[in-house]
C-alpha cells in the first residue's frame, strides 16, 4: 500500500510540472525572443510568508520566463528570519536565491540575484531593487553602516540608501526605483525629488519600476522613465501568495515585464534591460517606448485574406496574443468609411471592411490610409500608440 501511494505521489508531482495551466501567450518580434518576467518578488526570507520554491511554482504555473528574488535587505526587514519562524539565523541574504535557483533549473526558469534597498523607519527616498547581485549581506553591511555615527533620521537614512546602491554597483548590479506612486512614500504627488536626481546623476538608477501589482500602474513614474531614458519594469511586489491578489478565476494575469532579448539566459536578460528593451503589462494594457510598441504590436495581429478592390477592401485580423487589442479611429481616415471603435480580444478573429465616403472618390486614389488609437498599448502618460496601415489600390 505504501508503495502504491508513493507511486501516486511521484505522478501527481510530475503532473503538476508538466504543464502550464496558465498560459500568457506573446509573440516574439524580429530579431528577438520575448520573455515574460517579474522583478520584485518576496521570500519568507524577508517580510513576506511564501518559500522560495513555491514562488519559482507560481512563476511556473504564470508562464514566466526569469524571475528576481528581491528580499529586503535592511536588517528591520527581516522579520522572519529575526524571530526564526521559519529559517535560521544563520542563513545568509543570498539563501532565498539560492534556493530558489536551484529548484528552478528542472523547470527551465531564469532566476536573478536581487535584494531591495531600503530604510525600515523612514519611507521617503523610497525603495529600489539591486538586480544581478553577487552577495546581499555586504550591500546590507554598508547600508546600515553608518547608522551609528549620524543622529539626523533623514540623512542617516538618505546616506544608508546611497552607500547601498554604491555597493550594489560595485557588484555591478543593476537598480530600479521601485513604486513612486505608493501612497505611503507620496500621499499626494509622484515627484522626482532632488535626491532622486542626485542619485540619477551619480549613476545609481537604471530604471524606474511605473507597476507595482500592489499600488497599481503610475502614469508620471513612466513619463519619468520616458523623460530620462531609463528601462522599465514591473513587479508583483508579492508578499502573500501569488493566488491572493490575482483572481485567476476571471483569467486575471499578474503584472509582468516583456523583455526582447537575444538569446535565452541571464546574460540575454541583463543585456536587454541595459539597452532597454522592455515593455510592461498589467490588467490588459502595455506600456513602453514607440520602437518597441509597434513591431510588438504588428506580431499580435495577423492579417490574412486581404482583398483590395478599387471600391472597398476586405480584410481578415485574428490577434495571436493575451493581450487584447482596443482600438479607436484616429485623424488620416477621413474619407473612410470604417469601424470606430474595435476590441480584438485575445485569439478572436474578425472581418473588417473599409468603403470610401462617397463612392466615386476612393477609384481617383492611388492609396489610403487607415489609423486607429491602439488605446491600450501606450507610448507615454496618456498617450496610445498609433496604428498607421496604408492600402494600394
Amino acid at each position: 500500500m505504501k508503495k502504491l501511494i508513493t507511486l501516486i505521489a511521484c505522478f501527481a508531482s510530475i503532473s503538476s510540472i508538466a504543464t502550464v495551466p496558465h498560459k500568457m501567450e506573446v509573440p516574439d518580434i524580429p530579431g528577438y525572443i520575448t520573455l515574460k518576467g517579474d522583478f520584485h518578488i518576496h521570500t519568507v526570507f524577508s517580510d513576506a510568508r511564501t518559500w522560495p520554491t513555491d514562488r519559482v511554482d507560481e512563476a511556473y504555473y504564470d508562464d514566466l520566463d526569469v524571475i528576481s528574488i528581491t528580499d529586503h535587505l535592511d536588517s528591520r526587514q527581516r522579520r522572519m528570519v529575526k524571530k526564526g519562524l521559519f529559517v535560521d539565523e544563520a542563513c545568509t541574504r543570498n539563501t532565498s536565491f539560492e534556493i530558489a535557483s536551484a529548484y528552478a533549473e528542472k523547470l527551465g526558469i531564469i532566476v536573478i540575484h536581487g535584494g531591495e534597498i531600503t530604510r525600515g523607519l523612514r519611507l521617503f527616498p523610497g525603495h529600489f531593487n539591486a538586480h544581478f547581485l553577487q552577495d546581499g549581506d555586504s550591500v546590507a553591511a554598508m547600508m546600515e553602516s553608518e547608522d551609528k555615527n549620524i543622529s539626523d533620521l533623514v540623512t542617516r537614512e538618505e546616506t544608508g540608501i546611497i552607500n547601498g546602491l554604491k555597493e550594489a554597483r560595485k557588484q555591478k548590479a543593476f537598480l530600479i526605483w521601485n513604486h513612486p506612486n505608493w501612497e505611503h512614500q507620496e500621499p499626494n504627488d509622484v515627484i522626482w525629488h532632488p535626491f532622486h536626481n542626485s542619485v540619477y546623476n551619480a549613476g545609481l538608477m537604471d530604471g524606474i519600476e511605473i507597476i507595482n501589482q500592489t499600488v497599481g500602474f503610475s502614469p508620471e513614474a513612466f513619463h519619468m522613465a520616458m523623460e530620462h531614458n531609463l528601462t522599465i519594469v514591473s513587479g508583483t511586489d508579492c508578499h502573500v501568495p501569488m493566488n491572493q491578489i490575482v483572481d485567476y478565476e476571471l483569467g486575471e494575469h499578474r503584472a509582468m515585464t516583456l523583455l526582447f532579448v537575444k538569446e535565452r539566459s541571464i546574460d540575454g536578460v541583463r543585456e536587454a534591460l541595459e539597452s532597454h528593451r522592455t515593455i510592461v503589462y498589467t490588467d490588459g494594457s502595455v506600456y513602453g517606448k514607440e520602437e518597441l510598441i509597434k513591431p510588438f504590436l504588428e506580431a499580435c495581429i495577423k492579417v490574412d485574406n486581404l482583398l483590395v478592390t478599387p471600391g472597398k477592401v476586405n480584410v481578415k485580423v485574428k490577434n495571436i496574443c493575451s493581450i487584447p487589442i482596443k482600438l479607436k479611429k484616429a485623424p488620416g481616415s477621413e474619407i473612410v468609411v470604417m469601424p470606430r471603435v474595435i476590441t480584438i480580444n485575445p485569439g478572436e478573429e474578425m472581418n473588417l471592411q473599409f468603403v470610401p465616403v462617397r463612392g466615386e472618390k476612393l477609384f481617383k486614389l492611388n492609396e489610403f490610409s487607415i489609423n486607429y488609437y491602439v488605446e491600450n498599448f501606450q507610448i507615454d502618460a496618456d498617450k496610445p500608440f498609433v496604428f498607421s496601415y496604408k492600402i494600394k489600390l
